[in-house]
């Protein structure tokens, strides 16, 4: 008589190493921040946090959680006392911010760097 061994397959949760590594993993796209922007020309009153939340929406209605490519920096300067926020982005979000703005040669040349995917 031939006899089966039942075999119990449990759901495993994910050891919290694991979860810290693919948050580092993660983190370590987020290389954009809107003070490149700045750097890079553009106007404070260029429409960046509409852009910004106009990427983040693109995100959201694409099934993709907007914090893999956004995360808020809050930046502290110590001369003025003042909190500001900016934002880091991976270069799909930096590049959906990018393509929010309003068309100018400034914004055309960005996009141009970086189609190159």
């Amino acid at each position: 008589m031939e006899t089966y061994a039942i075999t119990l397959y449990l759901q495993q949760q994910r050891s919290h190493a694991i979860d810290e590594f693919d948050e580092a993993l993660r983190y370590r796209e987020l290389r954009f921040q809107l003070r490149h922007l700045l750097q890079a020309g553009f106007s404070p009153t260029s429409n960046i946090s509409e852009a910004l939340q106009k990427a983040m929406e693109v995100c959201r209605l694409a099934g993709i959680n907007p914090r893999e490519h956004f995360r808020p920096l809050y930046v502290f300067d110590a001369v003025t006392g003042n909190l500001t926020l900016d934002w880091m982005m991976s270069k799909r979000g930096f590049t959906l911010l990018l393509m929010q703005l309003p068309a100018t040669e400034l914004t055309a040349c960005w996009l141009w760097k970086l189609a190159d995917v």
